[in-house]
């Protein structure tokens, strides 16, 4: 818009001052004076303006199409599961896993003070320390003591037992007096209920002993 304004002021004064010659010299013509104007070229841009304001926030749209199923991540760590001890046997049943083998033990049967329950021992025990107190309980072998009524040939040996871990499980129950399982449940093993001797001082709470059961290699004899 500058350029046209400059040759709009100047073709005015050109024109202003051509008449003026002509009436000073006091001679009349009828030629015309042509001027030629020519457009300038255009000027350089202008720095940009400041922001305008805000505009309202536009409407919501609409909801867009489900996008299409990822891939299938990779398996996570382990978590939760099922811990239980499988008494008289050195391994699990298939789909658990051998947390260790282990023997059975347990008070002396004689006495009446002490632990009132069977634990699986690890054959490479450990340590804290090697001081005996001077009040302390017992811990002794487990055999089984059944006179050959069942689990021929077993009479007087060393119990074994196995650790087992299940990730696939979420709950354990041992039901005593039944050989299958609920609606919907995995039956791990199954054997004898058992526990200490009705006459004997030291009581036991009952385990569930594999109706197969191993035993402690060379411990025949009645300890």
């Amino acid at each position: 818009m500058r350029s046209l304004v400059v040759c709009s002021v100047l073709l005015s004064i050109l024109t202003l001052a051509a008449s003026r010659n002509n009436n000073n010299t006091g001679l009349s013509t009828n030629k015309q004076t042509y001027l030629e104007v020519l457009r300038g070229r255009d000027g350089r841009d202008g720095a940009p303006g400041r922001d305008g304001v805000k505009g309202e926030r536009g409407d919501k749209g609409e909801k867009g199409e489900k996008g299409e199923t990822g891939p299938v991540g990779q398996a996570g760590p382990k978590s939760g599961g099922v811990v239980y001890t499988r008494w008289g046997r050195k391994s699990c049943p298939t789909g658990a896993e051998l947390l260790y083998e282990g023997i059975t033990g347990g008070e002396w049967h004689a006495h009446t003070g002490g632990g009132a329950n069977y634990v699986c021992l690890p054959k490479v025990p450990q340590y804290m320390s090697t001081t005996v107190p001077d009040l302390y309980s017992h811990m002794y072998g487990t055999e089984y003591q059944v006179n050959n009524h069942i689990f021929s040939g077993k009479h007087d040996h060393n119990v074994p037992c196995a650790v087992c871990y299940t990730s696939t499980k979420s709950v354990k129950l041992m039901i005593p007096a039944r050989t299958s399982c609920p609606s919907l449940w995995t039956i791990e093993y199954k054997g004898y209920l058992m526990a200490e001797r009705h006459n004997h001082a030291s009581n036991k709470v009952y385990e569930c002993v594999d109706e197969n059961p191993e035993s402690i290699d060379g411990s025949e004899a009645d300890t």
